[in-house]
């Protein structure tokens, strides 16, 4: 949530800052705002809602200097207005914060006994009233006895009105990138703003500070002694932030799906054998192992309970998709043969990580699929697999998502080989398969001219089921919160066999029902659902392999997609889902890429 940016330099920063907020946008758009030193004098705008709105305020005048900070916000603490926008200040300090402080209150409290008065709701402006108070003009003494004294999570940005060629930043538990320049350094909450300026950074570890001038970065420990960091190269050029020819970053990235599936597929699969270099496990431990837990959140989640079936199917094993938020409060039943998967898109998703750590002190093996190799949940599990989707910057996945499912698909794979629960030819054949998932999905996304007038046809509707058995109920979570999340329509997914336990209820004339049906064992038993609730006056939309239409004669609407075995049929069956959620919400006119109230990079419970 929120994102940050800071520069230092030999350029205006202004400019800078506000291209930087416009490319963090995705991490909130409820306000924004900068903060600009030049001469001890210290400048700052806010406005509330898209950074287009401050660009707007600026518009006109200028605010001069080279070293500023910068902030567009999801709001947590407080209304989403001008007064509770970022940054916040005190005499000598100007902060931008992501995370959440928990004991804000308790210093709120303590600090208006000592008559310091409070502008903001904010959890964020306890700390340039504490930094002020604990200034004696050593900006990293201040900082040092400020951090001690929080709890929570953050990622901070500050400026000091006395050191006016130095920016300060400093995290713990939400991600901070230093963008390291020519004659000029960067921070951030991501490499998305970095990338139209430079490919290297340093990644702060939690616990750092970093004191950086415009050609010199000092880190420091949590014990505030300076330590050596590692200037790495990004991988990334700077057109994978940029939309290109594309109308939305959503279509853009759908549209990347092939050839990202494919380069996450090369990583992992070697001459038909999946391959994890370097993992940790012995054929032994998989042999051992008793239960496999998948954590995730939203599609992450979505991703687990796909492959549930599938650790159960092949590699015969018990397994359990979990929410991440509501894996730590279940009390687990957690050993040292239990394997514990962790999917984060961004690597440093909070609940993710909290179920993370749970799982580690409990003696479990953990693994972690994630797309960003520098993250912390990467950094912390016994072991990493990189998803290679590149940068993701519309707030609902896609290519994130396949790339996800593409390598568990191949770790279940690789489990089931070493448990000997599959043959040697199963695995060849399902490996080589999965090599034909790209152009799979290029052939769907050639039919986006029929899903686009479908669209057209649905965009007035305001409820809609998605339905579907085993694998296809995991598709059917994931095209309903697709469609959801973009388009505001009410969208469920339900599994079909639970269809008369309550919520055919709700099934009357025009009601929109989406069957997904991509194994031909399940298909007597969905259509007869689907039939059910055609007969109460519900539109009825099936999803199906290609094989399957002659069976499928008796429904109106039947969208089909390349044949595959049941292992790997999800990852084609989403597509066409994804396409139709954008197409919907392109024909409502509504923002694709920053839809209401969500975020792309969860990092607060």
């Amino acid at each position: 949530m929120c994102g940050i940016i800071g520069y230092i330099g030999k350029s205006e920063a202004t400019g800078i800052l506000l291209r930087g907020l416009k490319d963090l946008e995705y991490r909130g758009y409820d306000s924004g705002g900068i903060a600009v030193l030049d001469k001890k004098r210290l400048s700052v705008a806010k406005a509330k809602g898209e950074i287009r709105n401050l660009k707007k305020k600026l518009d006109g005048y200028e605010i001069r200097g080279c070293l500023g900070i910068g902030h567009t916000r999801w709001a947590t603490h407080g209304k989403a207005n001008e007064i509770n926008a970022h940054p916040h200040c005190s005499k000598h300090f100007a902060v931008v914060h992501n995370g959440i402080i928990e004991n804000y209150k308790e210093i709120r409290e303590s600090l208006a006994m000592s008559g310091i008065a409070f502008e903001s709701e904010t959890d964020t402006e306890v700390i340039p009233k504490l930094l002020e108070l604990n200034f004696n003009g050593d900006v990293l003494e201040a900082i040092r006895k400020t951090v001690k004294l929080l709890e929570g999570s953050y990622a901070l940005g500050i400026i000091c009105t006395d050191k006016e060629d130095t920016l300060y930043c400093t995290k713990k538990a939400s991600p901070l990138i230093i963008g390291a320049g020519n004659g000029e350094n960067f921070i951030a909450s991501d490499i998305n703003p970095l990338l139209h300026y430079t490919n290297r950074a340093v990644y702060l570890e939690d616990g750092e500070t970093a004191e950086i001038s415009a050609h010199k970065i000092r880190v420091f420990d949590r014990d505030f002694k300076e330590t050596d960091k590692e200037i790495k190269t990004i991988a990334l050029n700077k057109n994978a932030a940029d939309k290109g020819e594309y109308r939305h970053f959503m279509l853009k990235e759908i549209y990347e799906e092939p050839v990202v599936v494919r380069s996450s597929l090369n990583a992992v699969t070697e001459d038909g054998e999946p391959v994890f270099s370097d993992i940790p496990f012995t054929e032994a431990d998989f042999k051992a192992l008793n239960r496999v837990y998948i954590v995730g959140c939203g599609s992450a989640y979505h991703v687990g309970l796909i492959a549930k079936y599938n650790f159960e199917k092949i590699a015969k094993i018990p397994a359990f998709a979990e929410y991440a938020g509501e894996f730590r409060y279940a009390d687990p039943v957690i050993d040292g043969n239990c394997l514990v998967i962790i999917i984060s898109q961004s690597g440093e998703t909070a609940d993710s990580l909290a179920a993370l750590k749970l799982a580690k002190e409990m003696g479990a093996k953990t693994i972690s699929i994630v797309n960003v190799p520098e993250s912390t949940i990467a950094n912390r599990s016994d072991y990493n697999i990189l998803t290679l989707a590149g940068a993701e910057v519309a707030v609902a996945t896609t290519k994130a998502f396949s790339c996800q499912l593409a390598v568990l698909n191949t770790l279940c794979l690789y489990t089931a080989r070493k448990r000997n629960a599959c043959t040697e030819v199963f695995s060849e054949i399902a490996v080589n398969m999965s090599q034909l998932l790209p152009k799979k999905i290029e052939r769907v996304i050639a039919k986006a001219d029929e899903l686009h007038a479908l669209a057209k046809e649905l965009k007035g509707i305001t409820r809609c089921f998605f339905l579907g058995r085993n694998v296809d109920f995991g598709v059917s979570l994931e095209g309903a919160l697709k469609l959801k999340e973009i388009s505001y329509i009410d969208c469920v997914g339900y599994p079909a066999s639970e269809l008369k336990h309550g919520t055919i209820s709700l099934i009357e004339k025009n009601t929109v029902c989406i069957g997904l049906i991509s194994n031909g064992d399940l298909l007597p038993k969905t259509v007869s659902n689907l039939v059910e609730v055609a007969a109460r006056g519900a539109r009825v939309i099936v999803f199906a392999p290609e094989s399957l239409a002659g069976d499928l004669e008796q429904f109106e609407t039947v969208i089909t997609y390349p044949d595959s075995i049941p292992l790997l049929t999800p990852s084609i069956e989403v597509i066409p889902l994804q396409l139709l959620a954008y197409y919907v919400a392109d024909e409502k006119g509504l923002p694709i890429d920053k839809p209401r109230n969500l975020a792309k990079s969860v990092t607060v419970e």
